[in-house]
Parts: structure tokens; C-alpha cells; sequence
């Protein structure tokens, strides 16, 4: 349109200097106090622009600090260094790494497979527990909401807020546990409509009619 300057693309850096930086900005990263065996090095992509250098090492204790070097000097204009992450940062990293199974190596690898075969076990004897103690035909469902009711008061409040909490930090399960909720909360609606039905002897019609 009449009036309007296209942006320009930023130039291109050519390969071949940067290729002959490298070793040079390593070193400079290193003196720099980068000192893991693992690094990730990332070049400039435009005039004016820093190189990035990052420790990815995840492993115990956790080296991920990322320093920028300056192309022209070799000096580091900038860095960020786990040691001063917010503790809540460390946690969340060290929580996915230990996820992974890279924190503390074959040890980790081993828990988290132990932690694996653990669930599927307690799913399968979930599953068998309840098919042997299933109720009958006729009989009311046994919901979340009547285990609920039978246990105390200091319980449910401790389920409450551990759910409450859990719900808060992993916000995908704590939707998952509302719908889930939500259906044991209309069987039980259902079962106590099709209890009263019985007892009036008219399945299909809302008690007090006739």
C-alpha cells in the first residue's frame, strides 16, 4: 500500500566466521564459570546479537547455566545461574528431571520404573478388589460420595485440602478429578432416584404421584 515500508529481513550472519568463533567462545564461557562436559552453543542470528551458552548437564548436583558472550570482545554481557533461581524454579526443574529419569541416573531410572510397575499393580488389584466386592443387580452403587460419608472428620478434611492442593499445582489432574467427581455425584442422583422408585413400588415415576 501507498505510504508503507516493507520490513526488511535481518541479515544473515555467513557461516564461516562463526564456525572459526566457536572454540573461542567456549573458552570465553568457561572462564566465564561454565564448567559442566555438557554445553549447547548458539550462534548470533544478526548483527548486534550475542552468543548464547548454555550448560545442559541435568543430572545431580544441576548444572543449566546459560551465559551470553559478545562476538566482538568475548565478553560475557549477561547470565543466568540456576543458584539463583526462585526455589519453586528449582523444584519444578528438579521435578521434571527426577520425571525423566536423569537427576540421579541408573538409581532414578530404576525408582521411576519401580514407581511404574507400582500403579499398574495397584490398578489390576483396584479392578480385582472391586469385582469381588462389586454389588449386586438391584443394589445401590457404592460411590466416592458414600466412602466419603464413613470417614471422619479429621479425614476428609486432609483429603480435601490434599486434593485442593494437588489440584492447584497440576491443574490437568485437577480437571480430571472434577469430571470425575461430577460423574460419581450423578450416580449417586440416579441410585437415590431409583431407591425411592422402589420403595414406592413405581419405577419410572417421581415418588408422590399417583
Amino acid at each position: 500500500m501507498p505510504g508503507m515500508v516493507a520490513a526488511q529481513p535481518a541479515p544473515v550472519l555467513p557461516e564461516a566466521p562463526l564456525v572459526a568463533q566457536v572454540d573461542a567462545v567456549v573458552a570465553a564461557a568457561k572462564a566465564g564459570g561454565l564448567d559442566a562436559s555438557m554445553l549447547e552453543i548458539r550462534p548470533p542470528k544478526a548483527e548486534g546479537q550475542a552468543w548464547l551458552v548454555s550448560e545442559y548437564d541435568r543430572r545431580w548436583p544441576t548444572q543449566v547455566d546459560t551465559v551470553a558472550v559478545d562476538p566482538a570482545s568475548l565478553a560475557i554481557t549477561s547470565r543466568a545461574d540456576f543458584s539463583t533461581f526462585p526455589i519453586i524454579a528449582k523444584l519444578i526443574r528438579w521435578g521434571i528431571y527426577a520425571h525423566m529419569g536423569v537427576l540421579f541416573g541408573l538409581a532414578n531410572q530404576l525408582l521411576m520404573a519401580a514407581i511404574g510397575l507400582a500403579l499398574m499393580g495397584m490398578i489390576a488389584f483396584g479392578y480385582r478388589s472391586w469385582w469381588v466386592r462389586r454389588p449386586a443387580p438391584a443394589a445401590s452403587p457404592r460411590t466416592l460420595g458414600r466412602a466419603f460419608g464413613h470417614l471422619s472428620a479429621l479425614w476428609q478434611a486432609g483429603i480435601v485440602v490434599v486434593t485442593l492442593v494437588v489440584a492447584v499445582a497440576l491443574p490437568v489432574m485437577g480437571a480430571s478429578l472434577l469430571v470425575f467427581l461430577t460423574i460419581d455425584l450423578l450416580r449417586s442422583a440416579f441410585a437415590e432416584m431409583a431407591a425411592a422408585d422402589r420403595r414406592h413400588g413405581r419405577h419410572g415415576l417421581p415418588p408422590g404421584r399417583g
